[in-house]
């Protein structure tokens, strides 16, 4: 006798969210332990002296010998990742050797800064993408379809140093509408936020919006081609209607994991952009670290975005599970 099996969560509509939140709960001091040891490994093994790039070509052997015994560098790489990690779970996460500021607080500034440019790129996706895709997909076949897949495949391929260059050159040097540096004033108002952050959001964005585009069209087709959708018009419902509740929802569900993935990427700081730009997000802190050997503010830097990503992770398969009720991610890893 065939023995069937009924998925409870079909029945009663329940979904196992907190099966997954558990998992990844779990799962995440896993991933940032590893990645601290890996990060902490890796700085001891590129070339260069964080006491000499401190105190200076000049200094002597004992100068720099007594600096890294102030800063507690000395010991072997165990003693000194060990001493770090117990530092770093009870929230004593150093004095940057660069800025010579806790770590803390300027990770998390400028984690923050890194997160309102992310969402800044991320609302210009979700429009443009999403907008344009839509577009593409109930004009599939014409001319204005393939010149915009054309168009976004050149702008997905082009490097982000690239784009970003010619957008300075055009919007900050010739029409000068926008500043040459996206740093930060204190105390800015959203607006100036906004201006100062225009240009590296459009450069962050145009890598991605051709794909996301690319993607809702896709799955935009084959909820046209769907039997639901002729139902649904040949009952008379109104075609705004019918693309609002029916089109849209289903369309997405194949580009949240994309947008997901993409929003980890922007929140956690592109270096590219932020380098080119000068703007005081993560990714800058992150290559300054590097170029100082500023193990404090790396590590920090490194801890924050992982963590963060993580997070976006989560809320994006939340997401994907609430579009589409039949997926069921806390199935995944079973055989």
């Amino acid at each position: 006798m065939t023995r069937i099996e009924i998925d409870e969560a079909a029945v009663t509509g329940r979904r196992p969210v907190g099966r997954i939140v558990v998992r990844r709960l779990v799962q995440a001091p896993i991933v940032l332990l590893i990645v601290s040891a890996a990060v902490f490994w890796l700085v001891q093994v590129v070339p260069g002296d964080p006491g000499r790039v401190a105190l200076g070509q000049f200094a002597t052997a004992e100068q720099v010998a007594q600096w890294k015994t102030d800063n507690g560098l000395d010991g072997s790489v165990l003693e000194r990742y060990l001493g770090w990690l117990g530092g770093f779970v009870t929230g004593h996460w150093g004095t940057s050797l660069t800025y010579g500021e806790p770590v803390a607080g300027l990770v998390i500034e400028r984690l923050l800064n890194s997160i309102f440019l992310g969402l800044y790129a991320f609302v210009l996706v979700l429009v443009v993408g999403v907008g344009v895709g839509l577009v593409q997909a109930f004009r599939a076949g014409s001319r204005s379809d393939r010149a915009l897949t054309m168009s976004f495949v050149s702008l997905s391929s082009t490097p982000e140093f690239a784009v970003g260059t010619l957008l300075l050159v055009v919007f900050a040097v010739f029409f000068r509408w926008f500043p040459v540096q996206s740093a930060v004033p204190d105390g800015a108002s959203l607006a100036a936020r906004l201006t100062v952050t225009t240009l590296p959001a459009l450069t962050l964005a145009a890598a991605t919006v051709g794909y996301v585009a690319r993607m809702v069209r896709a799955g935009t087709i084959e909820t046209l081609r769907s039997p639901f959708y002729r139902t649904a018009v040949l009952k008379g419902l109104p075609r705004r209607r019918v693309v609002s509740a029916h089109v849209a929802r289903n369309s997405l569900v194949p580009a949240v994991a994309v947008l997901g993935g993409q929003l980890a990427y922007l929140i956690g700081g592109s270096a590219v952009v932020e380098t080119l730009f000068s703007y005081p997000g993560i990714g800058l802190t992150i290559v300054e670290a590097v170029q100082k050997k500023d193990l404090m503010l790396l590590e920090g830097a490194i801890m924050v975005t992982a963590l963060a990503s993580l997070l976006v992770l989560l809320i994006t398969d939340l997401v994907y599970m609430a579009l589409d009720p039949r997926i069921d991610l806390s199935q995944e890893q079973r055989a």
